[in-house]
């Protein structure tokens, strides 16, 4: 009787599993990754069952998830791949999340910290449903998974680009921003107009979105009630905040929940719009009051040459990958020091 060992999942095992297995098995590195990345996947097939053991012992040691079954039954055939990307709710873990994510997907802290602060949120894809499981398990942040044919896309268009503005209103039969948008029609429209620079399509599922009251209907009776129990807006505000709108009242959601969080406001006289948080750089605006502490934060982000120089002043940034200034802007309040992001 012949066995077949399959890698359930990469569990806990670290990218130098695929060196040390294409080593011990003769099988090139390249498909090794593969293969643990693709988990559950076939490593040996119709091999002695005191192979397989054998084998199912090193794979353990390294951390790998592992099984063996009787070659004669059908080995996995799933082929289904995803995008992975994370979104940091608490932006302090930063340096961890950057480390928790080099050690799983075998690159520098360099690399990957490019890969978190990129703007199509995507840190790796073509992976299978296992490794997102066990890449949930080993870092702390939100860990987010889609299929790129059932998703659905922003389209941005650079505003200056008049031309190609219409074009897409035309053909989309709205107005920005261009939410929600099938995946069949993002790929026919990066098709016509992909070639322009000032085009750009975004998977939605590795997007944040914030809501913006436009205006209430005064006249409906749930109004207060939802500002005040739903958003949380204090009563002696509400009425200095509708006279000041547009206004954020949340940040951070999916697209689909923002679409129904918007549907609830709107049954209740809220009526708000979906924006895309921004992903561009910015700047951050900093009131000094600390000088040695704000530089010993800024320095870690900012040459030299561009630090502020004098206490009590107020400074801005030079542009910043925004995930890098949501985490300054966090770390100087834990110095007491006022700061905002600006475009």
């Amino acid at each position: 009787m012949t066995s077949s060992v399959i890698i359930d999942s990469i569990g806990t095992a670290k990218p130098i599993a695929s060196k040390i297995l294409s080593d011990a098995f003769e099988i090139p590195q390249e498909l090794i990754t593969k293969l643990i990345y693709g988990a559950p996947s076939v490593l040996l097939h119709k091999v002695d069952k005191k192979i397989a053991n054998k084998a199912t012992e090193t794979l353990s040691q390294l951390g790998l998830e592992v099984s063996v079954q009787d070659a004669s039954i059908p080995v996995p055939t799933d082929t289904t791949t995803y995008d992975i990307s994370i979104y940091i709710e608490d932006i302090t873990l930063l340096p961890l999340i950057t480390k928790q994510a080099s050690e799983f997907l075998g690159c520098d802290l360099k690399e990957a910290f490019h890969l978190l602060t990129q703007e199509s949120g995507i840190v790796i894809g073509g992976v299978s449903k296992a490794t997102v499981d066990a890449f949930s398990k080993r870092i702390d942040a939100k860990v987010v998974a889609s299929q790129a044919n059932k998703d659905t896309y922003t389209i941005s268009v650079d505003p200056s680009d008049k031309p190609l503005l219409k074009k897409l209103c035309s053909e989309l039969k709205a107005t920005p921003p261009f939410i929600n948008i099938p995946y069949k029609t993002s790929q026919n429209l990066w098709r016509k107009y992909g070639s322009s620079k000032h085009l750009s399509i975004l998977n939605e599922s590795h997007q944040r979105f914030e809501i913006v009251l436009e205006n209430v209907v005064t006249t409906h009776p749930n109004y207060r009630k939802v500002l005040l129990e739903k958003v949380g807006m204090p009563e002696e505000i509400i009425d200095p905040v509708l006279q000041n709108l547009p206004v954020q009242l949340e940040e951070g959601l999916p697209v689909q929940e923002a679409i129904q969080v918007v549907e609830d406001y709107k049954n209740n006289g809220l009526n708000c719009s979906i924006k895309p948080l921004l992903t561009s750089d910015c700047c951050l605006k900093i009131d000094i009051v600390d000088l040695e502490k704000t530089l010993a934060l800024l320095s870690q982000f900012v040459s030299k040459e561009q630090l502020p120089n004098t206490e009590g002043q107020s400074w801005t940034s030079p542009p910043l990958k925004r995930l890098i200034a949501r985490y300054v802007e966090a770390k100087l309040n834990d110095i007491e020091t006022t700061s905002e992001i600006v475009a």
